[in-house]
């Protein structure tokens, strides 16, 4: 499908530097490679010259279908060759220097063969790696116009390098601020997202569109307050059905685009609107990953934040998606399953930084589960496994904590574990708030059913759960508190009322700072 050329309706012609210096097209090598100036001289004459052809055929060819043009198949193989140049910095910087890139933004203009236009926005999107050149690119007018009409074209492969392209000019910071003006210069940029994500079924595709939406609405917070839309959620729901909910690099990218709308009032609003739609797949993803024993953190951590974060937004902002996440105990145990693991990082983490202040008086959070059998010169830490031979579904925990952690990776970890504590927090606060309502209204049939769903939720603490993840999990909740609640307060008040004595103990216990074994304390949880 061919283009409207942003620029005059001439053909593409060769550079000035082609026709004065015929002893171009007999140079050597380009500096630094072995790649031919010949051939790439070659090969973009004989491009220029088949789209002449294709122009001159034009009447010929009306009422044919756009993809019932293309070059043959010798051409096309020579230019792939040079698309792989193109990845070459010394070709970037040669092509760059003999105005390649005005030729090929004519080509595209021009040519109805999508093979040729997917093959010119694909040199592009690798030029546009080079800094300089994506600058220069980004000051082109042309260039911006031409990249974002490709967005409304029909073919899937021409819109994965386009959408490419423009992530790559969008993660510059130096060629950004131009591409942003443009796009919001233009119409229906936001429709032709919409569009690939409800339709496509080309992985590719759905990903790179993602990818360049995330980092456009990542950087322009206007945009991405305009852009939060129910309508851009739904779309986005469609493609998710594509991609799947098992953790890959591409869902990562849709979890972290619907964490980057609930930063915002709009955002909120459609995410709450959208709700009944979301939830599901977000609680699957997250389900999926809790499959496992123990839980691989590496490499997931920013997932699972985005997802955790945008589930609190709905749970603190949506009250029937709060009554529905607390019916049963699928979001405890998920908290659960993650901090299994979590917790010994966020140790490391905090006793690396306290040692290099005050080595001899490091504490951090998960303190209050430290060990009764820890010799006195020992610095505490978080038990991640269960130390008795009895059997339990917890397993043993991987003991990866104790290698270097880079410092990106205990970023991650922090957010993650800060993400968890907040949500952690506000799920205690609502059941404390509706278990204070009981209360009040005792009497009330609507009462009694909460009553029961509370003892059901909490029974399943005392009976369900090991000692090790309640360790952490009370952890995690004295961490949160403040002076207005505490949610450890909340478990108490429930393990009371409900007579659960092996919850009370284990409470006592981790508020005195004693881990107790598992062979001494009667457990049989899981």
């Amino acid at each position: 499908m061919s283009v409207d050329s942003p620029s005059s309706d001439r053909n593409p012609s060769p550079p000035p530097e082609f026709q004065e210096d015929k002893d171009l097209l007999e140079a050597g090598v380009i500096r630094n490679t072995t790649f031919s100036k010949h051939w790439l001289f070659s090969t973009l004459m004989k491009l220029i010259e088949e789209v002449e052809k294709e122009n001159d055929n034009k009447e010929s060819e009306e009422g044919q279908n756009d993809f019932s043009v293309d070059v043959d198949e010798e051409l096309q193989t020579e230019l792939c060759k040079l698309w792989d140049m193109s990845m070459n910095s010394e070709v970037v910087q040669f092509l760059n220097e003999f105005k390649a890139v005005e030729i090929f933004v004519g080509i595209i203009g021009k040519s109805k063969a999508p093979r040729v236009t997917e093959i010119c926005i694909g040199i592009l999107g690798n030029m546009a790696c080079d800094s300089e050149v994506c600058v220069t690119m980004s000051e082109n007018e042309k260039v911006r116009k031409m990249v974002l009409l490709l967005l409304d074209n029909s073919d899937p492969q021409t819109l994965n390098e386009t959408t490419r392209f423009l992530y790559t000019s969008l993660s510059n910071p130096a060629a950004r601020e131009e591409w942003i003006r443009a796009i919001n210069e233009a119409e229906n940029i936001q429709e032709h997202i919409n569009f690939i994500f409800q339709s496509s079924t080309n992985s590719d595709l759905l990903r790179n569109t993602a990818e360049f939406l995330d980092v456009l609405l990542d950087v322009d917070e206007e945009l991405c307050q305009k852009w939060a839309t129910p309508l851009l959620i739904q779309s986005m729901l469609e493609a998710f059905k594509q991609i799947g909910c098992k953790h890959s690099t591409a869902l990562e990218t849709y979890l972290h685009i619907f964490q980057l709308m609930s930063t915002t009032e709009t955002g909120v609003e459609s995410l709450v609107e959208c709700a009944d739609s979301l939830c599901p797949p977000l609680m699957k993803y997250l389900g999926i990953l809790c499959e496992d024993e123990i839980v691989g953190l590496e490499g997931r951590e920013a997932a699972l934040a985005s997802a955790l974060s945008v589930l609190n937004v709905i749970f603190t902002s949506h009250d029937d998606t709060a009554a529905m996440l607390l019916k049963d105990e699928r979001l405890l145990r998920i908290f659960l399953k993650i901090l299994e693991p979590l917790m010994p990082y966020i140790q490391k983490i905090n006793d690396e930084s306290l040692s290099e202040t005050k080595p001899d008086t490091a504490t951090s959070a998960g303190e209050c589960a430290k060990g009764d059998n820890i010799e006195s010169n020992q610095e505490p830490t978080i038990s991640t496994k269960d130390e008795t031979k009895e059997e339990d579904l917890d397993g043993e925990t991987d003991e990866s904590d104790e290698d270097e952690m880079s410092e990106k990776s205990k970023q991650l970890m922090m957010m993650l574990y800060q993400v968890l504590q907040g949500f952690t927090f506000d799920f205690l606060f609502s059941i404390h708030v509706a278990m204070t309502e009981e209360d009040e209204e005792e009497k009330e049939k609507t009462s009694t059913e909460c009553s029961n769903q509370h003892k059901k939720l909490f029974t399943y603490m005392n009976e369900s759960v090991s000692r090790v993840r309640l360790n952490h999990f009370i952890a995690t909740l004295k961490d949160a508190a403040n002076d207005t609640f505490n949610p450890v307060d909340t478990i108490k008040t429930a393990a009371t009322k409900f007579q659960l004595d092996r919850l009370e103990r284990i409470i006592k216990s981790v508020e005195e700072g004693r881990y107790v074994h598992r062979e001494n304390s009667n457990d049989n949880g899981t």
